[in-house]
């Protein structure tokens, strides 16, 4: 996996740093939205599931949770509440829920 991220005018920066970033960025905005909506949780409490690859070694895996990790949304690394789904079951899962959503409609 590269080091660096190439935005297209050829800048580089860190890609766990972007990663992380914009983990931390999509997390604050959902515990926002589901604090407007509910109330104030806890977000020890929150499973967040991150989609990735399926074509993903172990290590790039790794990665991922060492970028949830940095971004502050789990605690340790081997955290229960970091879910990695390989995008090919979720998009199944997506398809399902949605199929039983039109049958009970």
């Amino acid at each position: 996996m590269d080091k660096n991220a190439r935005s297209i005018d050829g800048r580089e920066l860190d890609l766990m740093l972007v990663i992380s970033e914009s983990l931390r960025f999509i997390s604050d905005k959902a515990i926002e939205k589901l604090t407007e909506q509910v109330g104030k949780i806890q977000k020890n409490r929150i499973r967040w599931v991150l989609t990735v690859p399926a074509l993903w070694t172990e290590d790039q895996k790794q990665f991922m949770r060492r970028a949830a990790l940095k971004a502050g949304i789990i605690e340790e690394l081997s955290s229960a509440n970091l879910l990695l789904c390989l995008e090919p079951e979720g998009a199944s899962i997506q398809c399902r829920n949605d199929a039983e959503e039109s049958l009970s409609s």
